[in-house]
């Protein structure tokens, strides 16, 4: 049996589909963040709460434990039960990643000017408190994960190894959550970029750095263009409100915040009018929508310090560098052989059939199981 404990996310629903394509029926799925009813996650009889999962299912055995965002919470969870002989797979979001293991080390997340950092002395308290937490989860990671599995940019175990030189004993598996088959309905599949809207970012979190690309496009000409900022999801009211007054500032009403939350295809369409996405991430963040804006033919210009442009880079993808953008490169389509060449790369990376292939590897194993009866962070 395989135990996964995931947040409720909107993109549970399509892995937790996928996983049973591959295994059906040998999948158990708690949601950790929720103690019974879910607000994305759809309930089904093998998908349950926190409370469920520790009054029926706690003393079952789990061949395999994948854990969907490492989090404090999780780890608790996995403490009170018997894990004895079970492999415990770590699939990384990059939040648990970059946010909680590499800024206490120096990875930096934000640009000067972020409305989402906080004050010197909170920051003092914070730092102390994320100092702590990352100790207590990378000795967790060090005792007992199996299998470090990176969500499509490969390159995020390079840089956990690089703070982390420790854990570059533990095997590396690929996988990844977007494919793009799953994502785009039959008209999108085969459609294209057909608007000049330009997008900033995927959500409210400030780690997106909206400020920071509004600045560098405020300097250029947008004249005609509407430039559309996703901020229905994740982030807080008073970051969300920061952004939305520097957008009209500066835009006026070629300004167009998404306060909320669209559907799938609803959105898909949102990325179709955009013939440019930038994306002031420092860490990897907003895949999903990189890819898809990519794949429609969009201009995608990335932070050249993020990993996903060195991911993006070593996959011959094209992608431009948000702080050195011209005139020019925004005003000028990607062409054709680009778009040609981004969806083709895409197209042979990020379908079902491939995310079923790993999803199978991911249970290949030659590894002898470990003993410890408990865990004990």
């Amino acid at each position: 049996m395989k135990l996964h404990l995931v947040n409720d996310e909107k993109i549970i629903n399509r892995t937790i589909d996928e996983f049973e394509e591959v295994f059906p029926g040998e999948n158990l799925w708690v949601v950790t963040n929720r103690r019974k009813d879910f607000k994305l996650v759809k309930a089904r009889t093998n998908v349950i709460g926190r409370d469920a999962f520790c009054k029926r299912h706690a003393t079952a055995h789990y061949d395999e434990i994948y854990i969907h965002l490492l989090n404090p919470r999780k780890i608790k969870i996995l403490s009170e039960i018997d894990t004895a002989g079970s492999r415990i797979y770590w699939i990384i979001w990059g939040l648990d990643l970059y946010n909680k293991l590499l800024v206490p080390k120096g990875f930096r997340l934000y640009r000067p000017g972020n409305s989402g950092r906080r004050r010197r002395i909170a920051n003092l308290f914070k730092n102390l408190g994320q100092k702590f937490e990352a100790r207590q989860t990378a000795r967790f990671i060090s005792r007992y994960v199996d299998f470090i599995v990176t969500d499509t940019t490969e390159n995020d175990y390079n840089y956990l190894v690089q703070y982390y030189p420790e854990f570059s004993g533990k095997q590396w598996k690929d996988f990844f959550y977007y494919p793009i088959d799953s994502i785009l309905n039959r008209e999108l599949i085969s459609s294209a970029v057909c608007g000049t809207d330009i997008m900033i970012g995927n959500s409210a979190s400030a780690t997106n750095n909206h400020e920071y690309v509004l600045d560098i496009l405020s300097r250029l000409d947008t004249r005609g263009r509407h430039i559309v900022v996703p901020l229905s999801y994740s982030g807080k009211k008073e970051y969300v409100k920061a952004i939305v007054t520097k957008g009209e500032k500066l835009f006026g009403r070629n300004f167009i915040p998404l306060l909320d939350f669209l559907p799938l295809e609803k959105y898909n369409r949102q990325q179709r009018c955009a013939s440019v996405a930038l994306f002031g991430n420092l860490r990897q963040e907003a895949i999903g929508n990189i890819i898809i804006a990519l794949y429609l033919g969009a201009k995608v210009f990335l932070i050249k310090s993020n990993p996903v442009y060195e991911w993006a880079i070593s996959h011959g993808l094209s992608v431009g560098n948000l702080e050195s953008m011209t005139q020019e490169e925004l005003d000028t389509p990607l062409g054709e052989y680009e778009k040609r060449h981004n969806r083709e790369i895409l197209t042979s990376l990020y379908t079902r059939d491939r995310m079923h292939r790993l999803i199978a590897e991911l249970s290949e194993q030659k590894n002898q199981k470990k003993t410890d009866n408990n865990l004990q962070v």
